[in-house]
């Protein structure tokens, strides 16, 4: 039987997490897991996902994918984010519309995650300057 890499399993987990955006639900990692078979903790898949997001300037999938006890997910980069502002905009977009992307697009973006992370908090705190 085929083993799936982390960046099958990372579509995988879009397309669960797209799902989920369509019908305004927030998942624990605990029902992801159920789900899709993944571990409980599942933070590289989630970073595929996370870092794809953020050079796209999406809203962030990954972030509707939550511990349960907190009801936010658990990456650091999260500590600045408006989670349930983050919902919203996750609920709104249509996720159709661009297709999934690419596992070589997914790659690229883990392989540069650090960067895309910088590039990613300089325009929201540009964002967050402009607006006041």
């Amino acid at each position: 039987m085929p083993i799936m890499d982390e960046r099958q399993r990372a579509l995988q987990l879009w397309s669960l997490l797209a799902l989920a955006a369509k019908t305004q639900t927030v998942l624990t990692y605990d029902e992801v897991a159920d789900l899709t078979g993944l571990a409980h903790q599942h933070p590289r898949e989630l970073g595929y996902i996370a870092f794809y997001c953020m050079k796209n300037d999406l809203p962030l999938l990954s972030s509707l994918d939550v511990n349960k006890k907190t009801g936010n997910p658990s990456a650091s980069f999260y500590s600045d984010v408006d989670i349930s502002a983050e919902h919203r905009r996750c609920y709104v977009y249509d996720w159709r519309k661009n297709g999934i992307p690419s596992l070589e697009d997914l790659q690229n973006a883990r392989d540069n995650a650090e960067k895309i992370e910088r590039d990613w908090k300089a325009r929201r705190k540009q964002v967050s300057a402009t607006a006041a």
